[in-house]
């Protein structure tokens, strides 16, 4: 199974790097047929025939994702699909094993939480330049698959704390969608696996959070340490060095602490529903 994954995932970077077959192997002092064999999982490609192609295609940096399949080091999940972009596998990885998620998003709905007309709304604001709706598109169905971690039977508990300038000001223009937004995280609220709060003004709480979103993954084994996640313009990294993983797990604390308790986010959400037009 880890040939079949590795081989759709060469074959999707060669396409995304608008080469062909020829042109690759041209390239990688291959023979055509060679591409056409590792592609098609006829053949297990060698690791330096792997590293040389992931430089071809740009991915050089993430090489070991993709050996570590070929090694059968790890079980394929679903974000190793030709897909995903593999610079995320890593992190989707470790939050799809997560036991418990805690997250701070000062401007945005966390993921986990965003409606499809949300994440559609967000993706395409945040658009970089040259980037196609189909991109966003394609972003706004990989965090519809992220969210389906929160409907498995043992999936993980998640806590969020989220700014209300995220709830006064979504990325979207018509009042259905907002309402529907807030609708969604209000039935979140309901949910004994998730907990939100909402974050009092800084006047109010005295605590000024002075950093990129970030996330804490908790694992159920003993002896696996905590992962910290800062969420940077051009992709999730992932970071397990345990003073800076303990430097935001103190952060988060003062975030909850000062924020608004768990049992006044519905009224907050209400209050915010009923302010809207319409």
């Amino acid at each position: 199974m880890q040939l079949s994954v590795v081989a759709a995932r060469l074959s999707a970077l060669r396409v995304g790097a608008g080469l062909s077959m020829k042109s690759a192997a041209d390239a990688a002092g291959l023979n055509t047929s060679t591409i056409f064999r590792i592609e098609h999982g006829l053949v297990a490609p060698r690791e330096a025939t792997v590293r040389t192609l992931l430089e071809l295609y740009g991915e050089g940096e993430h090489v070991s994702r993709v050996l570590s399949l070929l090694r059968e080091e790890r079980a394929p999940g679903w974000y190793d699909a030709p897909g995903v972009p593999l610079r995320l596998s890593a992190f989707l990885e470790l939050e799809d094993r997560a036991q418990i998620i805690y997250t701070y998003c000062p401007h945005q709905i966390p993921a986990l939480l965003q409606t499809p007309a949300y994440a559609l709304s967000a993706a395409l604001a945040g658009l970089l330049p040259g980037a196609t709706y189909e991109q966003a598109a394609a972003w706004a169905g990989l965090i519809a698959a992220r969210q389906r971690l929160l409907d498995r039977q043992h999936g993980p508990r998640l806590w969020a704390v989220i700014d209300r300038t995220a709830l006064l000001d979504p990325p979207l223009s018509r009042p259905e969608d907002r309402r529907a937004q807030l609708d969604a995280l209000t039935a979140a609220t309901k949910q004994q696996h998730i907990a939100l709060q909402v974050a009092r003004p800084v006047a109010e709480s005295g605590y000024l959070y002075q950093g990129p979103p970030f996330t804490l993954l908790r694992f159920a084994e003993p002896d696996r340490p905590d992962a910290l996640v800062l969420h940077l313009l051009h992709a999730p990294v992932v970071i397990e060095d345990r003073r800076r993983v303990e430097e935001h797990q103190q952060a988060f604390a003062r975030l909850s602490l000062s924020a608004l308790p768990v049992d006044a986010t519905a009224d907050v959400l209400d209050e915010i529903r009923n302010a809207l037009p319409g």
